[in-house]
């Protein structure tokens, strides 16, 4: 592990080098793609990550986990109204 200087906050932070090493392994094999494979690997990863959460109710954890279908013509907005009993 690495000890580094944070220039925005003047902190010291330790740097994980197995992270790194993984980090920089990830850029090596996208650098290998052909373009229409690395645009295929970031479509199929790219989402909202705030679209995942957990919500508790009463006790018991929700994990809510988010997946769309190209093919709907509903946005995000009208479905979660009409779930919601909330359509305008």
């Amino acid at each position: 592990m690495d000890n580094y200087i944070d220039k925005r906050t003047k902190e010291q932070f330790t740097e994980d080098t197995a992270i790194r090493e993984a980090i920089n392994n990830i850029y090596d094999m996208l650098a290998d793609l052909p373009k229409e494979k690395r645009l295929s690997f970031f479509g199929q990863i790219s989402k909202p990550k705030d679209l995942d959460f957990v919500k508790e109710i009463d006790g018991i954890y929700y994990v809510v986990c988010s997946h769309f279908n190209k093919e709907q013509r509903e946005d995000m907005i009208t479905k979660v109204n009409r779930i919601l009993g909330t359509e305008v």
